[in-house]
């Protein structure tokens, strides 16, 4: 597939993202009664009745009141003459069929304290209310309503206020559908979200370590700090899916705001000093002073006024951004005029990615507060100039391998240290995307799920308490999976590393057995363990409990419920050998013999469909070798398996 198909299937996949409505609200009202709801929703856009400064509450509107209109989704600064700080209220009147049941109204995000009101009953409620800035505070949420059923007429009031944000009012889309379509498109949309942060977050930890491999990697630290920039906007705040502050509800708003826009601010320096690293030959040096120092206050005015105020700063910001486009085809075009071939492929990378960020920029802007509902346009943008840098990169792969075929044998030695340097890169990024893209995002996934329907009061508290044990499980095999991630890669990136001491092995035991307890206790699995109180050796106590982890976490794992593991440790003439023994699923001899084949990794799902990487062992043994240790293995099929590991004294 061509780069040009790319780029047409990424924008198609932008495009349909977010539907639009059939028609608009039009004067505060809009009738759906010739809708059914159990074949589509509807976007409540369009002209809403607007009440600035004042808070009308459902009995205020029996007597006839004269509003002003506002579009939503928009900030009411952008429309009016009205204070980005204030508050307001906002009415509609929707009407449907009678027979219309189960249906409810989805808010991405209103900034920044609301009350809803639908046929004159408080339903919801954000933040506090108050028309007094000192007894206000803000919530950033989005919300659910629920819509009583067998009426034709919703009344809904909402009033809002704002005293933080330099966005007011409804931020996103208002949605009318049926609960569970709502549930489902959320989803949808929560996956999209969650492809492009995780997708941002791998490749920005595949630049960084091509830039630790590379003499002049540079050009990789800018460009992968851009992906971890506009990944962490991605799952901050993007669409209402709140994904990081879901994760951390302790954190402040005020500091994910920071975060947000500290990562805009620094891209529109971050770019161009990508561009003058990557063809420094041609690129003027004095336009970066500029840009690194503007994008320095810019993120200054982050870190010591409030977001109302370096919110207002997010123009200076898109000027940036164009001249940085400007910078970036004046340098990339002197160096393709004086014959890089590199230069004419992210020439138009540039070209193909600036459509996107153009109409992000157009969207946001202050000066032209149009309503597109163009979604994640930031991070198609960045993905397809990514695309081009991925060509660049397997086009020098490709030039690499083709140039070996030529090469003499006194050159040998030195093509092969570089393409060795190459495959372990392509082979680190192809383990992290994997991961990535599979064993960690499942149970972050599941977390986000359920925390997301307990803040939105979906569950109750006996509900989300049965979860709680199983979430701490989840957590718990996610942190062994990512420490045996960092091993695998530092091993792979650096070699290994002894650090010898003197050690308490009992002590050692029962702290990694601790570990274990709440995943043994789901699966309902005893550990036992006997070790002599007084025995020491000298070792490496981190490669030492890396293999006790993985060694109890495999026998918990194919183990059956209500099974048992055993650890035992003695001192057998002048070594310590340790052995966890379960009586699960076994193995026989051709599966044992290609578990202790040294270059094999091998992967089984457990009892109970538990997904690893395969690392566990072969971790065990590289790094036993280390300290003179050794792993024993003894099996029979479905009687169990015993792991045992020497190691001097």
């Amino acid at each position: 597939m061509s780069i040009a198909k790319l780029f047409l299937l990424i924008l198609f996949l932008g495009l349909i993202s977010s539907s639009a409505s059939a028609q608009e609200v039009k004067h505060g009202q809009i009738d759906l009664s010739n809708v059914d709801f159990n074949n589509s929703g509807y976007d409540l856009s369009g002209e809403w009745e607007f009440y600035w400064n004042r808070f009308l509450s459902p009995s205020d509107f029996q007597n006839v009141q004269h509003p002003e209109w506002v579009y939503v989704p928009s900030s009411w600064h952008r429309q009016g003459n009205y204070s980005v700080l204030g508050y307001a209220t906002y009415h509609l009147n929707i009407k449907v069929l009678p027979s219309q049941n189960g249906l409810a109204i989805y808010f991405p995000i209103i900034n920044s304290a609301s009350k809803i009101w639908v046929n004159g009953e408080l339903l919801k409620e954000t933040g506090t209310l108050s028309d007094d800035r000192n007894l206000y505070s803000p919530q950033l949420l989005s919300t659910l309503v629920p819509l009583p059923e067998g009426v034709n007429h919703f009344d809904i009031v909402i009033q809002a206020a704002n005293y933080t944000y330099y966005n007011s009012g409804i931020a996103g889309y208002p949605r009318i559908a049926k609960a569970s379509a709502i549930f489902e498109y959320t989803n949808r949309v929560n996956g999209i979200e969650n492809f492009f942060a995780g997708s941002l977050m791998a490749l920005f930890i595949y630049q960084l370590i091509l830039y630790f491999l590379f003499h002049r990697g540079k050009p990789y630290l800018w460009l992968g700090l851009i992906c971890l920039g506009v990944a962490l906007r991605a799952m901050i705040v993007h669409g209402g899916s709140f994904l990081l502050p879901n994760l951390f509800p302790l954190v402040e708003w005020e500091y994910w705001k920071k975060i947000e826009f500290g990562s805009v601010y620094a891209i529109s320096a971050l770019f161009p000093l990508y561009v003058y690293h990557l063809f420094s030959d041609h690129a003027p040096k004095k336009p970066i002073w500029i840009f690194v120092g503007v994008a320095a206050i810019l993120c200054t005015a982050v870190l010591v006024t409030p977001q109302y105020v370096y919110g207002r700063l997010l123009d200076i910001c898109h000027a940036m951004l164009l001249f940085s486009f400007i910078y970036a085809i004046y340098s990339i075009g002197k160096a393709w005029k004086a014959g890089s071939s590199d230069a004419r492929v992210i020439f138009f990378g540039v070209l193909a990615s600036f459509p996107f960020i153009f109409i992000e920029i157009i969207k946001n802007s202050t000066y032209f507060p149009f309503n597109l509902q163009f979604m994640y346009m930031v991070e198609m943008g960045v993905l397809v100039f990514l695309l081009f840098q991925v060509y660049l990169l397997a086009s020098h792969y490709a030039k690499s391998y083709r140039n070996l075929e030529m090469m003499n044998q006194n050159l040998e030695k030195i093509i092969e240290d570089r393409t060795g340097q190459l495959v372990t890169a392509n082979r680190v990024k192809d383990r992290l995307l994997s991961v990535v893209g599979h064993d960690i995002k499942s149970p972050l996934n599941s977390l986000q799920g359920i925390l997301k329907l307990n803040n939105m009061g979906a569950l109750g508290k006996d509900e989300f308490d049965n979860f709680t044990k199983q979430l701490e499980s989840d957590v718990s095999k996610t942190s062994m999976l990512v420490e045996n991630i960092l091993y695998w890669t530092a091993s792979q990136l650096k070699g290994i590393q002894v650090n010898r001491e003197k050690i308490a092995v009992a002590a050692l035991i029962e702290e990694n057995v601790q570990l274990f307890k709440t995943i043994a206790n789901v699966k309902k699995v005893a550990i036992h363990y006997s070790i002599p109180p007084e025995l020491v050796i000298h070792s490496d106590r981190n490669i030492l409990n890396l293999v006790i982890r993985n060694l109890i976490s495999n026998a918990i794992k194919f183990s059956f419920e209500g099974g048992e593991v055993m650890v035992t440790v003695n001192h057998i003439n002048t070594s310590i050998v340790l052995e966890v023994k379960d009586h699960g699923v076994g193995m026989d001899s051709e599966t044992l013999q290609n578990l202790m084949h040294h270059k094999t990794t091998v992967s089984t799902a457990g009892t109970t469909h538990e997904k690893g990487t395969g690392l566990g062992l072969a971790l065990c043994r590289d790094y036993l070798q280390q300290i003179d240790g050794v792993l024993t293995v003894e099996s029979l099929k479905g009687k169990g398996t015993t792991f045992g590991v020497e190691l001097p004294q």
